[in-house]
This record gives structure tokens, C-alpha cells and sequence, in this order.
């Protein structure tokens, strides 16, 4: 099988396959200066802390709200990794196609905890920017998007039954 066979198919997956492999571009932009050493590991979690801090009160979740007051702020070094090494494992994982469902939904439910936590806050393009990777990653979630111009393709062979890849 070749690249311009995923495009010939009766479905639309090539093309979401572009899409996805965009969005992993786009996370790995995201994340790749935050595992590098920059400021967001380097400061214990205070960078992490800051930002919270300032979205968390426009939270209109109540429950949302008290769990990053109460629990995310306190073990923000510990968020911090969780956060830059999660960015980088959803980007790896929808730049190669490889376990793209179960890296979706954790993509979806990141960027819901984004969005309640820092984009209301923030407003404007970057609520809208928030509610489309959500929209995306569950399009991925359905479409099994990594089975295109991915990995999942190979291992749907390998394990036909199995509702991963």
C-alpha cells in the first residue's frame, strides 16, 4: 500500500489523517520547549501555578474550579511534567498514527481542562482554538483516523478485534 492509496480509498480517512498529523505537528510545537528545559519545568511549577491561578477564578465550573484550587495549584511541579510530557506523547502518537484513539481522547480531555481552566479566562480565539482540537480529536476518537497514513493500519491487521487502533 502505498501514500496515494490512502487517498483512492472509498473513505475520507486520508484526508483526516492530514488533519490529525497537522494537529500533532501543532502539539509538538507545543510541548517540545516545554520538555526542553524552558522556563515551564525549570520553575518547580510556579509557571504552571501562575497560569492557573490567574484562569481558575473565571472557571464556570464549580467542581473544575475547586479541584484546580485545591489539588493542581498545591502539586503544580508534578502537573507540570504531567502536562509537558502528555503534550509530547499526543503529539507523538497522532504525528505517527499509532494508538491515535486512546491518545485522543486524553488530547480531548486535556484541551477540556484548558479550556475550562485558562481559555475562558482568556477569551476570544483561544476559547474557539480550545473547543476545535476537542471537536478534532473526537473526530480522530471516531474516524480511527490513525489507521491512514499510520501505524494503526499495521496493528488493525495484527489485532483485528481489538477497538485500540
Amino acid at each position: 500500500m502505498s501514500i496515494a492509496d490512502n487517498f483512492k480509498q472509498k473513505t475520507s480517512l486520508g484526508y483526516v489523517a492530514l488533519v490529525r498529523i497537522l494537529v500533532g505537528i501543532q502539539f509538538f510545537i507545543v510541548a517540545w520547549p516545554k520538555v526542553s528545559g524552558g522556563r515551564f519545568l525549570g520553575s518547580g511549577g510556579r509557571a504552571l501555578a501562575g497560569q492557573l491561578m490567574q484562569g481558575a477564578a473565571k472557571d464556570s465550573l464549580a467542581w473544575h474550579r475547586a479541584f484546580i484550587a485545591g489539588f493542581v495549584i498545591p502539586h503544580a511541579n508534578v502537573f507540570s511534567y504531567i502536562v509537558a510530557f502528555g503534550e509530547l506523547a499526543i503529539a507523538l502518537s497522532l504525528i505517527f498514527g499509532c494508538l491515535v484513539r486512546v491518545a485522543s481522547l486524553f488530547g480531548a480531555f486535556h484541551n477540556f481542562n484548558i479550556y475550562y481552566s485558562l481559555a475562558i479566562a482568556a477569551g476570544g480565539a483561544t476559547m474557539n482554538y480550545n473547543r476545535l482540537l476537542i471537536l478534532l480529536h473526537l473526530v480522530f476518537v471516531c474516524a480511527a483516523a490513525g489507521r491512514a497514513l499510520g501505524l494503526d493500519a499495521f496493528l488493525h491487521k495484527q489485532f483485528p478485534r481489538s477497538p485500540l487502533f
